[in-house]
């Protein structure tokens, strides 16, 4: 039993839907937990204490260890890994959760809402994660478990959503060779499952039943507490997780095409070979890397 006794994690974004999820099941398992949450609603306004306090009350009430933190990633990481430190004396994992999602066409309009998500995906996770790396790496066994999305692949009317998912994707994949070096695991999900989010969304009430019915919290969170256990044997890896599914995400090349005398016709002669699936390679584990093929 993957068990994360004398272990402390930080779970962002832990008041409500996933993060909630994922912190109850490592405090089930024995984490200390620090329950970060700003409270705000699923566009980012607004702050509360209530939600945090509540997944804490829960999770002492059933015997575990938590503490409350209600800062926001984007504004005072340092703070919320202050907290752990202050209420465990150590840190060990750090999941990042957080997020917003607001629904915005592309336009003149559209900076302040990419800026928005990029501010609080992507800095608030490289953040909180930044502040914890020195306490990550005296921990021994240090993990980071990072949430990017399975609408890497496009979805209409989410540029600023995907784009700021498609960062920590990249983010992932890089720190992992730095993090290999100190003993850390770095890696992320690509979760689906019913939240807040998927209800608030332009969505038709049957698929949000759908989701409701079958693609439960519960059948991510096994997936995060792997990846966050100190057995964990993977890094720099990006798992698919929804419904009890399981599966790697994962960018590659295929055989394309190549000549020394390219034209704009060579290229429009051969698209199809360029883009052809059927020889697509995926990158190797970070481990297994070679990168001397890329760029190629």
């Amino acid at each position: 039993m993957l068990e994360f006794t004398d272990r402390v994690a930080i779970v962002t974004g832990a008041g409500r839907g996933l993060g909630a999820s994922h912190a109850k099941l490592l405090a089930a398992r024995g984490a200390a937990v620090v329950v970060n949450d700003l409270g705000g609603s699923a566009v980012g306004s607004g702050s509360s204490a209530t939600p945090a306090e509540e997944v804490v009350a829960e999770i002492v009430a059933a015997g575990g260890r938590a503490v409350a933190n209600v800062d926001s990633v984007s504004e005072n990481p340092e703070g919320i890994v202050g907290t752990a430190l202050e209420a465990f004396g150590r840190l060990d994992v750090v999941v990042n959760n957080a997020g917003i999602n607001q629904v915005h066409e592309f336009g003149p309009g559209v900076m302040d809402s990419l800026r928005r998500h990029m501010e609080v995906h992507f800095f608030g996770m490289a953040g909180v994660t930044a502040a914890a790396w020195p306490h990550l790496v005296a921990s021994g066994a240090g993990r980071v478990v990072n949430t990017t999305s399975p609408t890497l692949i496009g979805f209409p009317q989410q540029t600023p959503y995907v784009s700021a998912k498609g960062a920590i994707f990249a983010f992932t994949r890089t720190l992992a060779f730095e993090a290999q070096e100190v003993g850390i695991k770095v890696n992320a999900i690509a979760p689906t499952a019913a939240t807040r989010m998927s209800d608030e969304a332009d969505l038709p009430e049957e698929f949000k039943q759908f989701m409701r019915d079958n693609l439960p919290t519960s059948l991510v969170s096994p997936v995060v507490a792997y990846l966050a256990h100190a057995d964990c044997a993977v890094n720099g890896e990006v798992l698919q997780a929804q419904g009890g599914e399981v599966q790697r995400l994962v960018l590659g090349f295929n055989e394309g095409f190549a000549s020394k005398d390219l034209t704009p016709e060579l290229v429009q002669q051969h698209i199809e070979e360029i883009l052809d699936p059927s020889t697509h390679t995926p990158f190797a584990t970070i481990d297994k890397q070679d990168l001397s093929a890329v760029g190629k």
